[in-house]
């Protein structure tokens, strides 16, 4: 691994590398004897809403990130994040099977991954995640209709358009069965207002299928009462905590 760059802040250490020609980041203790060798992957937006990545990192984990080409979850991004993953552990002598922090767009990805490769996945963490496409971006339900380029990056990225979308069977919500076949354990936050990816057209769809087959001791439901899509983040991070390490 070739560093090309590295901060000390806060106790921690922030080193930056490529991988596949995408600029990858990982961040952990200084001091390696409080390190637990546990990974956290954070599949999307890096610098958004951070406490719960530090949190982590503070407890022992060891957060990673590469970037993303386009954040809509095409196959060829969830391989290379997969592949990163094990490049990650070889490189920092850190677990190959990853708790994801998936955000929005992020969350749809940690779904896409641990379907894809439900052997690297130890947990996900879901925050307001998309789940169902034509929910988010294509709007065809209660979501507010704006104009903000999320269709056409989607567009863009897939090669579809919304007719095709309406026979897609590679929504997120399609591959909950890998996910429920693995007892993959989901940690869930959503906002009870967000008008962006309403939870009744994305999270509550898996929420529905752990509880169908007898999951429920798998996944937590954090309800953010009056929240819309944003702020991302868990009520208490520590909630977090001990739901993967119970």
């Amino acid at each position: 691994m070739e560093i090309k760059a590295k901060y000390n802040y806060d106790s921690m250490v922030h080193i930056e590398f490529e991988f596949k020609g995408k600029k990858a980041i990982a961040i952990m203790l200084e001091d390696e004897k409080k390190r637990n060798g546990k990974t956290i992957l954070k599949t999307e937006y890096f610098g958004a809403f951070q406490d719960l990545q530090n949190e982590l990192v503070k407890k022992g984990y060891t957060l990673i990130f590469i970037e993303n080409r386009n954040r809509w979850g095409t196959p060829n991004e969830i391989e290379d994040q997969y592949e990163f993953i094990q490049y990650a552990s070889r490189e920092l002598s850190i677990s190959s099977k990853v708790i994801t922090i998936g955000m929005s767009c992020g969350g749809m990805m940690s779904v896409h991954l641990a379907a894809k490769h439900p052997d690297c996945i130890e947990g996900l963490y879901l925050d307001a995640p998309v789940l169902n496409y034509l929910s988010c971006p294509a709007r065809m339900g209660i979501a507010f209709d704006v104009t903000d380029g999320m269709w056409d990056e989607f567009e863009k990225a897939w090669k579809m358009t919304k007719s095709d979308l309406l026979t897609f069977r590679g929504h997120p919500i399609d591959k909950l069965d890998v996910l429920i076949e693995n007892k993959i354990p989901v940690y869930m936050a959503y906002g009870d207002s967000d008008n962006t990816v309403p939870y009744i057209e994305n999270g509550i769809v898996l929420e529905q299928a752990y509880i169908n087959n007898g999951l429920e001791n798998y996944l937590f439901v954090d309800k953010k009462v009056g929240v819309d899509h944003h702020p991302h983040g868990p009520t208490n991070s520590e909630d977090v905590y001990k739901f993967f390490n119970k």
